[in-house]
């Protein structure tokens, strides 16, 4: 056996019925062009009877039928004389597919042969080999109207092998090393996504072909290639290192390449394709949501987030660790009203139980900020948004008046380790233009905060804070822009340095070095809304969420139009 057989092999061994083989198995189906026309997440809750999956497809002989699939995994992956007679069983499975059928919505299927299969990610064991073959000869295949057969652990490793890691995701020994060293390392990097992953992604989708107006295999394939991805990625989390945080950056990671790829390739837009697509991003909902839940039971608890055995740093991880769980939970509600009340009641319950969240230490963590506050103001809880960019205000006051310093624009964790350990700004620390400030000040406007405004104005006068905003070239002239194979959007779900913009610098005195008055400033706000504005398609495509984690995984600021929708 090489060394790929081995990988399959070990990986489908190790997955269990529900939530794992019966998620990856419609995908070997659809990879061996079957119809897939029920699978065990759509009638969870509902007798089965024998049929877990359901299609239809064309058998080695050359001939279509119907197949029902039932598939034992965990414990059961092994048949022995337990799992062969015990309720819910091979015999009891088997039984109510032979003699319960299934209604098609197509009737021409119903006329079909009919081959029912046992799939197993493990071995027939001995003492149940003989009853086993003697019960599909003389229970099921007696009448000659059902055929009947097992896929067991060697089977799959095979079929897996031949129709999806073979064609497309282990093409060739390099990705075979490749995928090998992502598992292997899997739980390796604390923080950062293995390079070895990227450059797997990288190598599959960069020879994906680029004609896209056929509906064919090789084409789908790509689509199943990068489910196959995503699921191998989540079991290994979840049931092997019990961390569901591997499995979000990881994803994360997927999700941005996969969907500058479907930029690039123009299938935004409906297109046969689409069914793929919006599996791949709804699995990714699907992680996400589960990664958020885990992290919930803590939320509420009063610094819940504080790791006791943290060291000397864990007042920084615990900052980062909440303001990162507040970006994934609003971000994943998009642009959705849906419970919106019941959602800022519950991002009030946990700022309120920890209060790291008025404290930013970086720069970009203003991403944050705005993702609470628009959260707010779509609400209609203007009380909520004010007292939390009041309390935001008030700590970068403070900070910048005792302590002379301002959260870090280069936003780098190992500035604000240095600075927390010697008191002193370290040299590559920069605090002297605030683009933090420069949106934050332009929320007082919005929300009316004339006292707010008048005293964040005297601070960046008397400190000679520079305050500086980033607009992207594109609302300008594109003839400025540096990358012109790549447009914004597609510049944004694949660069961590968005550069193809400059850095506005915002004034708050006027031409006779007058201090603006807050009526002047809400005018001149008023006047900059349309500054710039981008009509996203990845808004259009329904996945606009998606631009909030792209803003959110690059460390990329966000662009104007986020907050400016809220001037009136």
């Amino acid at each position: 056996m090489n060394i790929k057989s081995i990988i399959i092999s070990d990986y489908l061994s190790s997955l269990k019925e529900d939530s794992e083989l019966d998620v990856i198995f419609p995908l070997l189906l659809e990879a061996m062009g079957f119809s897939v026309l029920s699978k065990p997440k759509e009638t969870k809750g509902y007798q089965q009877y024998g049929k877990d999956i359901i299609a239809v497809g064309i058998d080695e002989d050359g001939i279509k039928k119907r197949f029902y699939f039932e598939l034992k995994g965990g414990e059961d992956r092994n048949i022995n004389s337990h799992v062969f007679n015990k309720q819910d069983g091979i015999v009891e499975s088997l039984r109510e597919a032979k003699y319960v059928d299934y209604s098609f919505s197509n009737k021409r299927y119903e006329n079909l042969p009919l081959k029912v299969v046992v799939v197993h990610n493990g071995e027939l064991k001995s003492d149940v080999q003989q009853l086993f073959n003697e019960f599909l000869d003389k229970e099921i295949r007696q009448s000659g109207k059902v055929e009947a057969e097992r896929w067991g652990l060697s089977e799959l490793t095979q079929l897996f092998d031949k129709f999806l890691f073979g064609p497309y995701l282990l093409t060739d020994e390099k990705q075979v090393q490749l995928f090998n060293k992502v598992i292997i390392n899997l739980n390796a990097y604390e923080n950062e996504v293995n390079s070895d992953f990227e450059n797997l992604l990288d190598s599959i989708l960069q020879k994906s072909i680029k004609c896209f107006t056929k509906y064919n295999r090789k084409n789908i394939l790509v689509f199943q290639t990068i489910k196959l991805i995503s699921f191998i990625i989540y079991s290994e989390s979840e049931f092997t290192y019990n961390n569901l945080l591997i499995a979000k950056k990881y994803l994360t990671c997927l999700v941005m390449k996969f969907w500058y790829w479907i930029l690039k390739n123009k299938l935004d837009i409906p297109n046969k394709y689409s069914k793929h697509i919006n599996e791949i991003i709804g699995f990714y909902i699907f992680v996400i949501s589960k990664y958020l839940e885990k992290l919930s039971k803590f939320s509420l608890v009063y610094g819940g987030f504080y790791y006791e055995k943290g060291g000397r740093y864990e007042s920084i991880g615990y900052n980062i660790r909440t303001f990162d769980y507040i970006d994934y939970l609003i971000a994943l509600l998009g642009d959705s009203t849906d419970s919106i009340k019941e959602y800022t009641k519950y991002i009030t319950n946990v700022i309120t139980a920890n209060p790291v969240l008025y404290s930013p230490i970086l720069d970009i963590q203003v991403n944050t900020i705005v993702l609470i506050l628009n959260l707010y103001i779509k609400a209609n809880d203007f009380v909520n948004a004010k007292f939390y960019l009041k309390e935001v205000l008030i700590y970068l006051q403070w900070i910048k008046c005792h302590f002379d310093y301002l959260p870090d624009a280069n936003n780098d964790i190992e500035n604000v380790i240095k600075l927390k350990v010697t008191g002193k700004k370290p040299i590559y620390y920069s605090d002297s233009t605030s683009p933090m400030l420069a949106i934050l000040l332009e929320y007082t406007a919005i929300l009316d905060m004339e006292e707010e405004y008048i005293i964040i104005r005297d601070l960046v006068i008397e400190k000679n804070i520079d305050l500086g905003l980033f607009i992207p070239y594109y609302s300008i002239k594109e003839d400025f822009l540096a990358d012109k194979e790549n447009d914004l959007e597609e510049q944004l779900f694949s660069k961590r340095f968005f550069n193809d913009g400059f850095q506005k610098t915002i004034m708050l005195k006027n031409l006779d070095e007058k201090k603006l008055t807050f009526e002047e400033y809400k005018q001149f706000i008023l006047v900059q809304k349309e500054e710039f504005v981008y009509e996203y398609r990845t808004k259009k495509a329904g996945y606009g969420f998606l631009i909030d984690i792209a803003h959110i995984y690059f460390r990329t600021p966000f662009f104007p139009d986020k907050w400016r929708c809220n001037i009136d």
